[in-house]
């Protein structure tokens, strides 16, 4: 451990030597020029945040005396500004005031004085304004509009009739910005060049928002009666802000009018103000309009949330016109609550309609909206749109309801009950749900309840414990119900499932025997891997032996199987031993290309030259070939060459890219 005198000199070196470091820094800077190496200004930011805030006064007097030096170069006293935009006070407004006359200069000087937010400050650009040259004229002028600076309203005004045309426009632009009754009394009394009338519009328009709404009415009044377009949708959206009631005659003519700027600048301004004089003069003008205009006021109705619209705007939801339809689904969707969703759904009735109420519905706020939809699916009308609306919206709560509709007479309303169970039912449900599969009939509601269970699996957190609740359904369902099960047992793989399709394999009942083999078939994981095996050996029928090596072969180039290469090219040479079906052999070749070892690569070789077999055995090598060429450059070089001069251009082109590759690395 160090002792505290040791410790304490240790401080008061590191100190010193800061200093000497921060002294040379300063010193450096006072003669950089752009381009210099070593590069002083990087050491300087790095020194700047490690010295604590207390001694930045000493950092402040070295950059004032870069600024004051008479040897200082250009480089370095816009360097010392930038840091005194982090670092000054009030304290280097006189040195960065001397700088406010050179045009290079005043950039850096003034960005140091805007920052300072000082009345001193200002003053000092407020002193240089008159004596600068234009450009330099150009830079405070923004810095005085950034800082509103009333008190140079008298200076800025003058320059609005300077000669330099750039000049004007910047000091007409400041007055906008400083705004007060004084700058707007400027701005609406000067005649300026035609070409800059438009700068004045926009400045007036700046300047109201600092006004009181009479005062800001009057400029906006002003601005509407020019020919300035931009200007006059800012002044009316301006003037619907300070004075909605004003802003009625002006909007109802904009949006009446011809002029499609204008007229959606009034939809703008109608969106954003909430003004329920507003809403009542644009509901009395709604049904003149004209279809196209008719649709934005409803969409601008909708979107500024006024329920007094809803009544008005309701009324659309059952035009013939499918834009007004649709501008009114979406608007009711906004202004309603629960009570709108009844005539949301009845506007469902096309497929072009069905999309857009679904996506209103699924954006409505509030904790009724689902209560409303579930208590809508005993509608006769409106099963089918309820249950689309619950699905769209994750309504859960709508699951007991889907069950009931699941046993419906109508098959449409069934279906969709179905797809909706798929969709919202959980692991929970699912004995509830086999309560009612039982009861099937219909072959094809069997398998959409299947779809629909086989979907909750995969959302299950247990896959497993769900196929138990399905499973402890079996003995007492009917044949077809018990084939379905089985048919899911392929959608978990686990060994309870397993035992279910080996019982039901040694079945007398053949539709048993044939659903439990199918799945198998389809088995996700190696697990059944000697059931196929014996059962594409030994199956009684040629069909049975058939669909079991089929999935013997699936399950060998299966990626989530957990079988060595090994494994998979042994059960790839047992498949070819057991057919003599191009078919199967076929599926053989084309699963090895998932097998991505040496050994696939040799086995495939053997049928590259297989009229029967070669189109497939070609393209599963060429597969191969990139992913093994750094592994086994030589057999991959030898049987590239040969696929060089297919006639698939496709394998061609792959064996190609890997002998450029492998010759590249020679």
């Amino acid at each position: 451990m160090i002792n505290k005198p040791i410790a304490t000199m240790l401080i008061i070196v590191s100190v010193v030597v800061t200093q000497i470091a921060v002294a040379d820094v300063w010193q450096d800077i006072a003669g950089y020029n752009y381009g210099d190496e070593p590069n002083p200004c990087e050491q300087a930011e790095t020194l700047l945040q490690e010295i604590p805030v207390t001694q930045y006064h000493s950092i402040e007097d070295k950059l004032i005396a870069v600024l004051t030096s008479k040897t200082s170069t250009q480089d370095g006293k816009s360097i010392a500004c930038r840091f005194l935009q982090q670092i000054g006070t009030e304290r280097c407004i006189s040195a960065v005031s001397a700088l406010l006359d050179d045009e290079i200069l005043c950039h850096y000087a003034r960005l140091v004085l805007e920052r300072l937010e000082s009345e001193p400050a200002d003053k000092a650009m407020r002193d240089a304004l008159p004596n600068i040259p234009d450009s330099a004229k150009i830079g405070i002028l923004g810095s005085l509009g950034a800082r509103r600076d009333r008190k140079a309203v008298d200076l800025v005004g003058k320059l609005t009739i300077s000669r330099n045309a750039a000049v004007a426009a910047a000091a007409i632009e400041t007055l906008g910005k400083i705004g007060g009754p004084e700058a707007a009394k400027r701005l609406s009394s000067m005649k300026p060049l035609k070409k800059l009338q438009p700068t004045q519009m926009k400045a007036m328009v700046a300047c109201a928002r600092s006004l009181p709404p009479a005062d800001a009415v009057a400029l906006c009044q002003k601005v509407l009666a020019g020919t300035d377009t931009p200007s006059r949708i800012a002044a009316m959206r301006q003037l619907t802000m300070a004075d909605p009631t004003k802003a009625l005659p002006v909007i109802a003519e904009a949006i009446k009018g011809n002029d499609a700027k204008i007229r959606k600048g009034a939809i703008t301004a109608i969106a954003e103000t909430k003004d329920r004089k507003l809403t009542a003069a644009m509901i009395e003008i709604l049904e003149q309009l004209p279809r196209e205009r008719k649709v934005e006021l409803i969409v601008a109705l909708g979107t500024r949330g006024d329920i007094e619209a809803l009544k008005s705007v309701s009324q659309y939801v059952s035009s013939e016109d499918v834009a007004i339809r649709r501008a009114a689904v979406k608007a009711v969707s906004k202004l309603g609550d629960a009570d709108v969703v009844k005539s949301l759904l009845e506007a469902a009735d096309s497929p072009e309609m069905s999309a857009t109420v679904m996506q209103a519905i699924v954006g409505m706020k509030g904790g009724q909206i689902d209560a409303v939809l579930v208590d809508l699916l005993a509608d006769g009308n409106l099963k089918k749109q309820a249950i689309k609306a619950c699905v769209a919206r994750g309504c859960t709560e709508a699951v007991p309801a889907l069950l009931k509709l699941a046993q419906e007479q109508d098959p449409d309303v069934r279906q969709n009950a179905w797809a909706g169970l798929g969709a919202l039912a959980a692991d929970d449900h699912i004995d509830s749900i086999m309560a009612v599969v039982l009861n099937i009939k219909d072959t094809v509601d069997l398998a959409r309840a299947e779809a629909a269970i086989k979907s909750i699996f995969s959302r299950a957190d247990d896959r497993s414990k769900c196929f138990e609740a399905v499973a402890a359904r079996y003995p007492q369902a009917a044949e077809a119900t018990k084939a379905a099960i089985l048919g899911l047992g392929a959608a978990i793989g686990d060994s309870n499932a397993l035992k279910l399709e080996r019982s039901a394999l040694k079945s007398p009942n053949k539709q048993l025997s044939s659903a439990a083999l199918r799945a198998l078939a389809k088995w996700p994981n190696e697990s059944a891997v000697a059931d196929l095996l014996e059962l594409a050996q030994n199956a009684s029928e040629t069909v049975d032996r058939i669909v079991a090596l089929r999935g013997y072969i699936r399950i060998a180039g299966l990626n989530t199987a957990k079988l060595s290469d090994a494994e998979r090219i042994k059960m790839f040479r047992t498949a070819m031993n057991l057919t003599t079906r191009p078919a199967e052999k076929k599926q053989v070749i084309g699963a090895m290309q998932n097998v991505k070892s040496i050994e696939s690569l040799k086995m495939l070789q053997e049928y590259l030259d297989d009229s029967a077999l070669k189109a497939e055995a070609q393209m599963s090598a060429a597969n191969l070939l990139w992913g093994m060429r750094k592994s086994h450059p030589a057999e991959v070089m030898a049987i590239a060459e040969k696929l060089a001069t297919s006639k698939s251009r496709t394998v061609a082109d792959k064996a190609k890219r890997t002998l450029k590759d492998l010759n590249k690395n020679k």
